[in-house]
């Protein structure tokens, strides 16, 4: 019986389209048969007789599958008419004339042969995805195109696209659309309403965990067909399938897992229709929300939520970051259930939080490593995205940085052209950090003869790109890569994770005619110089935390955990960790954490080591993996308290030896650090004493009170700017912060002034007042107008007018009086006056009452006017007056 599909309806129409124009773009919902009845068609069209048709697919499970479906709709076995090629695996022949592949398959098929000699047609199939190799194999198909092979067809084909955007970057195209099979699906929402005291119980995952296996759990009982759930990632289904294994151990339903590092077989097992009308559960990750038709889903739970590769610059590494999934997935998921009869969907939130989401999703070139991207580019021939008709340009500055860190590698020029170097690093099947590792790792091997270096180089690549095989118990206090690599050789990683870990380090090491297998004799304690290969910028040196009484690195010792790298950055590892204390390290994973307590700065965010393996620094130097630069470092020393020279040996930020340079303090080189540390804190820096403070306060109120004086200004912001007047000259020879504070600052200030200038100063703004005794009283100067001056009352006798200060010409008394502070005997205050005279006539009287009962033995003259001031009780003047 002759299947129909709703695409059936359009094939007239899209194969007269073919006819006539090269490039196509066909949009269809799911359900409709784009991918698995319309590259039928094109068997039979003469014009693909003798030329290839590739098909792409975003996902490598999908590929095999529906070239597998469409080799049994034409009674063949796969391999023949129609194959498949995916990273490590395919299946085609020399007859083969449609070939499903991966986008990133057909970019290398592009670099090998730029002609695309042999192909006809390349369709690029549920292209609404907008992955990075997708974007990149419509780029240089496109390019194909325009400028090599004018002849060659291309075909978009999405269920949901944006056509305004993509018809304004194909203006030649012809666009088709085809109805799809109108199967309906209801859709319920049913959002969590956990308690608040559950929901404080539960973390914010295990929240939203805990409500879907209550939902899952319910279904598979209620429901008659079977169930595909949609969740984020690998360790949500791992935690489903551990708990609903045991709620469903009576139910006639199958359990199965599906997600992307499962392998083909065990993918296959959960889209295969189940045998004997059995039920199946699938929870799979986004991988099954295009493509895949899994028989028998007439229902659909989708959580909402998705795992995004989001490209960190400070982790270097692309990191999966949860997330909500668009309205444009939500209704792609919730189509799921209705492919083949009418279906549901239980969207596990609630409606409102539908209606707030993006139409679409960010595509990854928005998002993701641009490396990759962008060495292929070079390899194409460009030095810049915009030179290729790509769909959309990644951010500019993300775009140079990628440019930058293959500069730094030697992958390419600063032009952006690939070197020698280059071109090895972009043949090699990994990420271009690992690729130029493997290169670097294979004339290492050759120059110092170090047998396995590229085997251990290329397991080491395969490992850092895959999951970690470590359980997160195991990891937890241990990130050392290398016993990672010791457990795979030892085979204490077993099944198929194994399996496929050696399989792809294989493919590796046989381009270099060497080979990886278990029980391999590889150098392992070398892992770390191969680490200096691939991340040279986390080279990492122990960093001490001098207020820890302990500063050593031996195991077991109080130590911060904390680490600088080449880069300047800091990286922490966990403080039980087993690799903790090991003088030196290379980072290969990081990822950004708070940091808890123990940790060197608890509570603040910071890069957390996830993987990495020690290593030897002088053997990096030794074989010429970094490079040491020599720069002699003088400043003033906080800790110390002193200046100092150091002769620094660096890799770039960071220092590995540091050396006493004194020879190199020079007296000019002493003062200008000095003036540095000065000009950095200001006055505050300098152990001004109680003299220096007084000159200050006395030159400030003077050029404030007095702009008929001509002095320079004092105030801290002019110091700091005639640092090389009254400064540099006086501080050459001198070393320490010790000495430094010896020094006779008023001295220094004043040098700012003339002779003359320091005359007006001292006369002007004198320090002391003498009175009639001849004592010197400190006068007091403040940011207040008048100055203070502080005097026992029997020593102002005589005085009929207030002094004054301010003025330097002679035989002037005018000026600003001084606010007199009166004293008694016992030098406390019984008066504060600044019109002296007034209080001579007026309150006097009844101090003076005061005084004689207090001090009966001391002078309380009636005029003191016109008394002589004296220092003297009583009986002593009257002594004098004898003597007399």
């Amino acid at each position: 019986m002759i299947q129909h599909f709703p695409i059936d309806a359009i094939k007239d129409e899209f194969l007269s389209a073919l006819k006539q124009h090269n490039t196509l773009i066909l949009t269809a919902p799911p359900g409709a048969g784009k991918s698995t009845r319309l590259p039928l068609w094109l068997l039979s069209l003469a014009q693909y007789k003798n030329k290839k048709i590739y098909l792409l697919q975003p996902r490598r499970v999908a590929a095999k599958n529906i070239a597998c479906y469409l080799s049994q709709q034409i009674g063949e076995p796969v391999g023949q008419t129609i194959g498949y090629r995916l990273k490590n695996e395919s299946k085609i022949s020399s007859s083969t004339r449609l070939e499903v592949i991966t986008e990133g398959i057909l970019t290398q098929i592009i670099q090998n042969d730029a002609e695309l000699n042999g192909c006809g047609l390349v369709i690029l199939d549920e292209f609404h995805e907008r992955s990075l190799h997708g974007d990149l194999a419509y780029a240089l198909a496109r390019d194909v195109q325009q400028a090599l092979r004018e002849d060659l067809q291309l075909v978009i084909m999405s269920a949901t696209l944006a056509i305004k955007s993509l018809t304004q970057k194909l203006p030649d195209a012809i666009t088709l659309a085809s109805e799809g099979r109108s199967f309906p699906v209801e859709v319920e929402y049913v959002p969590n309403v956990t308690s608040k005291r559950l929901q404080q119980h539960y973390s914010v995952a295990n929240q939203w965990r805990e409500h879907a296996l209550k939902v899952i759990t319910q279904q598979a009982v209620e429901h008659d067909g079977s169930i595909l759930v949609f969740l984020p990632g690998v360790a949500d289904i791992k935690y489903l399938c551990q708990n609903l294994a045991d709620k469903l151990i009576n139910s006639a339903i199958q359990l199965c897992p599906l997600y992307g590092e499962l392998s083909i077989a065990e993918q296959q097992k959960a889209i295969a229709p189940s045998a004997n009308g059995e039920r199946k559960l699938v929870l799979a990750t986004n991988i099954a929300e295009t493509s895949l038709t899994i028989e028998g889903v007439t229902l659909v739970i989708d959580c909402g939520f998705e795992k995004t590769a989001i490209y960190d610059p400070k982790t270097l590494t692309n990191k999966l970051q949860q997330q909500v999934i668009s309205k444009a997935s939500a209704i792609q998921r919730a189509g799921r259930a209705g492919r083949l009869s009418a279906g549901k969907c239980l969207r596990l939130y609630g409606q409102e939080d539908f209606s707030r989401r993006d139409e679409n999703s960010k595509s990854e070139i928005q998002q993701a490593d641009l490396l990759p991207f962008v060495i292929e580019a070079a390899r194409w021939g460009v030095t810049q995205l915009c030179d290729l008709p790509l769909i959309e340009l990644p951010n500019e500055v993300k775009e140079q940085q990628a440019w930058q860190e293959l500069q730094s590698l030697n992958i390419v020029t600063q032009q952006n052209q690939l070197t020698s170097h280059g071109k090895q690093v972009a043949s090699v099947a990994c990420h271009p950090r690992f690729a130029h590792m493997i290169i670097m790792a294979k004339s290492l091997e050759q120059k110092h003869n170090v047998k396995g270096l590229l085997s251990l180089a290329c397991l080491t690549a395969v490992l850092l790109e895959e999951r970690d095989v470590f359980t997160r118990e195991q990891s937890r206090f241990d990130c050392n890569l290398t016993h990672r690599i010791d457990a795979l050789l030892h085979e204490k990683v077993r099944g198929h994770v194994a399996h496929q870990l050696f399989k792809q380090a294989d493919q590796l090491a046989k381009k270099f005619s060497s080979s990886v297998k278990a029980r391999s004799q590889l150098p392992v304690h070398y892992t770390g110089v191969l680490l200096a290969l691939a991340y040279p910028e986390r080279v990492a040196k122990y960093r001490y935390d001098e207020s820890l009484s302990t500063k050593t690195t031996n195991k077991g010792s109080q130590q911060t955990g904390e680490y600088l790298t080449t880069a300047g950055k800091g990286i922490t590892i966990n403080h039980e960790d087993a690799l903790l204390g090991d003088a030196t390290i290379v980072a290969a994973q990081v990822s950004e954490v708070n940091l808890r307590a123990g940790q060197a700065k608890a509570g603040q965010k910071g890069l957390m080591v996830q993987l990495a393996a020690p290593v030897d620094i002088e053997q990096l130097i030794d074989w010429d993996i970094v490079q040491t630069s020599t720069e002699i470092d003088t400043a003033y020393n906080a800790k110390v308290d002193r200046i100092t020279a150091q002769k620094l040996t660096k890799i770039n930020a960071l220092v590995i030896d540091e050396r006493g340079a004194p020879e190199q303090l020079t007296n000019d080189l002493v003062a200008q650090l000095w003036a540095k540390e000065l000009t950095k804190q200001g006055l505050r820096f300098l152990a001004l004493k109680e003299k220096d403070q007084a000159l200050l306060l006395r030159w400030r109120w003077l050029t404030l009170y007095n702009k008929t004086i001509d002095l320079p200004s004092c105030d801290e912001e002019n110091l700091l700017a005639t640092i090389d007047t009254w400064f540099l000259p006086f501080v050459g020879d001198i070393k320490s912060k010790k000495q430094l504070d010896k020094c006779n600052f008023s001295e220094m200030f004043l040098s700012l002034l003339t002779y003359q200038q320091q005359k007006t100063l001292e006369k002007a703004a004198p320090e002391y007042f003498i009175g009639p005794t001849k004592r010197q009283c400190a006068i007091r100067y403040t940011e207040d107008k008048m100055p203070i001056v502080s005097m026992p009352m029997q020593e102002l006798y005589g005085l009929t007018e207030t002094p004054c200060i301010g003025n330097d010409k002679e035989g002037d008394k005018s000026g600003i009086p001084l606010i007199l502070e009166i004293l008694s005997p016992a030098k406390r205050p019984i008066q504060v006056t600044q019109d002296l005279a007034a209080f001579w006539q007026g309150s006097y009287k009844a101090v003076q009452k005061d005084m004689k009962s207090q001090y009966p033995r001391h002078f309380w003259p009636d005029d003191p006017a016109n008394a002589k001031a004296t220092r003297k009780t009583k009986r002593h003047m009257m002594k004098d007056e004898d003597l007399s």
